[in-house]
């Protein structure tokens, strides 16, 4: 490529590229922002989520253990009356329903069982359920009949009671709590088990726990009740669409078990978390958005990646680019071909013009003296009058390469026809000092039009005559091939490169063995359109034989006769003396 000439336009087809690949990575930065803000956002909104589940719970635990702790408890006073309570009494504080004739808590489940120890001793008193369902509430006072054993809640074993009352010594030496009823979540043999205490202090020194264990089932019907239930998310938020459908929530203990989990969550993306103080079992809390619904949450939705997009329409410039850098490329070359083909037909045509300019200055100077000479001279100007009409022949023909002819087919006998081109073409292959041998068998008529196997002979004959040596015999051959005429040209030339035989037929392409001979290099290329647009084709045969070998495939109108014998006739153009 010619830079200089195609600089200004390649720099601006460069320089619209880096404008657009720039435009689309603002375009794309632009919507990842505005994706980060949306996420942002998203994530509050689940922070929020978290935050007002854990105010709920707190309540709820709050109410719960008040319900159910509450009367032994003095906040910062001590207990000084001389009658400790014993584990027995604790659900006689519970309030008193009167439809199931028990002791039952308003807010939230019932303990499995009450408990109670003086801090620093091993042993520890629980509480005896003697109503006879024990999941409606709590009587201690009944007695329980051995046929009511199998509905009541299992006493603890020695060592579930040694194992309680470690665990909440423990706990309790580790330092004072910020929740009056402590829950502890722990587990013993891999089971879960929640517990929750109070302590309360006496004036005589002694600290007494009292605690009470709920079920693994019921916590997490509190879980859930606090999930589900009404309040919260405000419903400004909510849009009309349920918390199950916008918010995913799971809660672990403090080891990162799950305890409760809305649904099956794969992963977690657009969430947040909260931890719960000791006194509330460290419970962390996760709360991430529903990405479906994320457009009823953000006014629009998440942004979505249009870098796929983006990147298509990048690709489509830069290969628009260097589709237009291709297409000046081939404008350059051909505008360089047309200009060296203008030269070459300018020269073709000079030289038969000069040379009849010659003879005809010669006969009117009177310089030829008998009328062998006058005939002799006559003749070249005839037979340069024919090689300029030929050319312009190929020039007007070349003109019209590519679209379709519109005249009238009709049925030719081709072997009549190239035998008469061949005569008309023998004065300038006799100039040239070749001869050319016609070997013809009779062949089927061809429709063609008027002209078409002139522009085919005249041209691949010319071409054999050019490129070959002199003294050569040009043999054309005529015969059938299946439901075809075949036409053969052969010249003793230097033949044609097997990687050229295909690039020779383009206008304006030249094999490499043609450079030292003048040629517009548009003759081959008439000759197979010429062909093609009979139904036709024209390619190289690649022969052991030396030289070029062209052939051209015409249809028939109808096919010779299986078995028929043609014969064979030569036409030999002499090389004169």
């Amino acid at each position: 490529m010619r830079f200089p000439t195609f600089r200004w336009p390649v720099l601006l087809l460069f320089a619209s590229v880096g404008l657009t690949a720039l435009g689309l990575f603002e375009a794309n930065r632009a919507v990842r922002s505005q994706r980060r803000i949306a996420e942002r956002a998203l994530h509050d909104y689940a922070g929020f989520v978290a935050w007002s589940y854990e105010q709920h719970l707190r309540e709820l635990f709050a109410q719960n253990t008040q319900t159910n702790l509450g009367a032994v408890n003095h906040g910062d006073g001590m207990h000084s009356y001389p009658k400790v309570p014993d584990a027995n009494d604790l659900p006689h504080y519970l309030p008193f329903n009167a439809q199931c004739g028990c002791h039952r808590s308003r807010y939230g489940p019932d303990p499995v069982m009450f408990f109670g120890f003086k801090l620093g001793t091993d042993t520890l008193g629980v509480a005896r359920n003697t109503h006879p369902d024990a999941t409606e509430g709590w009587e201690v006072d009944r007695p329980m009949p051995t046929e009511f054993s199998a509905l009541h809640r299992v006493t603890y074993t020695p060592e579930e009671k040694k194992w309680i009352n470690d665990t909440l010594t423990k706990v309790i030496h580790d330092g004072p709590s910020d929740s009056r009823f402590p829950i502890i979540l722990a587990r013993r043999d891999s089971v879960p088990r929640m517990l929750v205490y109070t302590l309360m202090p006496t004036t005589w020194g002694d600290t007494l726990v009292y605690g009470a264990e709920y079920a693994r089932d019921d916590l997490s019907r509190v879980l859930a009740e606090v999930m589900y239930g009404q309040g919260l998310l405000p419903k400004t938020f909510a849009q009309g669409h349920s918390i199950r459908e916008l918010v995913q929530l799971q809660v672990s203990d403090k080891q990162g078990n799950v305890v409760f989990q809305s649904e099956p969550i794969r992963e977690w993306s657009l969430d947040d978390s909260t931890r719960m103080s000791a006194g509330y079992g460290s419970l962390l809390i996760r709360a991430q958005i529903n990405r479906a619904m994320a457009g009823s949450l953000i006014i629009g939705g998440l942004p979505t990646s249009r870098l796929p997009f983006l990147l298509a329409l990048l690709t489509v410039a830069v290969a628009l680019s260097f589709v237009a850098i291709a297409q000046m490329r081939r404008e350059s070359e051909l505008s360089r071909l047309r200009s060296d083909f203008v030269a070459s037909i300018s020269h073709e045509l000079r030289t038969p013009l000069a040379q009849m300019r010659l003879y005809l200055e010669t006969l009117r100077l009177g310089r030829f003296k008998t009328s062998g000479e006058r005939e002799w001279s006559l003749n070249n100007v005839e037979r340069e009058t024919a090689r300029l009409q030929h050319l312009v022949e190929r020039v007007l023909r070349f003109s019209r390469t590519g679209r379709p002819d519109d005249e009238i087919t009709e049925q030719t006998d081709t072997r009549a026809e190239v035998q008469s081109i061949i005569e008309e073409f023998a004065p300038l292959a006799a100039a040239r000092g070749s001869r050319v041998e016609f070997r013809a068998a009779a062949v089927p008529l061809v429709m063609l039009r008027p002209g078409a196997m002139r522009h085919i002979v005249l041209n691949l004959l010319d071409n054999a005559v050019k490129y070959g040596p002199a003294k050569q015999t040009v043999v054309v051959r005529l015969r059938t091939v299946g439901n075809a005429v075949q036409l053969e040209v052969a010249d003793e030339g230097p033949g044609i490169a097997a990687d050229a035989c295909e690039s020779v037929w383009r206008p304006y392409e030249r094999g490499t063995t043609a450079a030292h001979v003048a040629g517009s290099g548009i003759g081959l290329s008439i000759v197979r359109d010429v062909a093609r647009q009979h139904g036709g084709d024209a390619w190289i045969a690649q022969s052991a034989e030396k030289g070029a070998h062209f052939v051209v495939s015409l249809p028939v109108v109808a096919s010779v006769a299986a078995g028929e014998k043609t014969p064979v006739s030569a036409v030999h153009v002499p090389v004169p003396s």
